[in-house]
């Protein structure tokens, strides 16, 4: 990775994320993407204590934990595709009144990891892959109660110009059950790049 442009200036000039140890994120990318992937993510869920302002849910975002970071490539297409998983525990703060995760929280989750996978694969590929939301669907499959280990996979679609997708499937840890699954699109505000 040898990009000079000011989002990559900005991507590696945030503080290592918290309680991260890009070796012990599984994964075909390098350390460093790991780890750039896992400071990035602490940013724009936490503030990274570089905000004045305390962005939305920042407690959860907090316990979001990246523990895998891939990028595969197709050599047919010459496409490729970014996956972020992330996995966090289901606490009392994240549930509705019936026990279970509450499903404006299921949506304030899958929008950073949706993201964090364009993000992942911008910085392999050499272009800012963040964004500003345009549009979520977001699809409710079953409860996930109070003390669910939730697997978050978000894999980047399409990234061309301004645009971005991603789509992204929250699972019980244990059983294997789609809890959520859903689609992000995202526009990035900087200059458009063709891949």
């Amino acid at each position: 990775m040898t990009m000079t442009a000011p989002w990559d200036a900005f991507f590696r000039s945030l503080p290592p994320a918290p309680h991260i140890d890009a070796k012990k994120i599984r994964g075909n990318v390098s350390d460093e993407a790991k780890q750039l992937s896992a400071n990035t993510f602490a940013y724009f869920t936490t503030g990274s204590g570089l905000s004045t302002n305390v962005p939305f849910a920042s407690e959860i975002g907090g316990r979001l934990r990246v523990v895998e970071a891939n990028v595969r490539h197709d050599d047919r297409t010459g496409d490729a595709e970014a996956e972020i998983i992330v996995e966090i525990e289901v606490t009392e703060s994240m549930c509705n009144v019936y026990g279970t995760m509450h499903g404006g929280c299921a949506a304030f989750m899958l929008d950073p990891s949706t993201v964090s996978s364009a993000i992942l694969l911008g910085l392999v590929k050499g272009f800012d892959g963040s964004g500003v939301s345009q549009n979520m669907n977001v699809h409710w499959h079953h409860p996930a109660p109070l003390g669910t280990t939730l697997v978050i996979t978000a894999r980047s679609v399409f990234a061309d110009g301004r645009a971005r997708l991603s789509r992204c499937e929250m699972r019980d840890k244990s059983s294997g059950k789609l809890v959520v699954s859903g689609t992000h699109t995202f526009l990035n505000a900087g200059r458009a790049v063709k891949l």
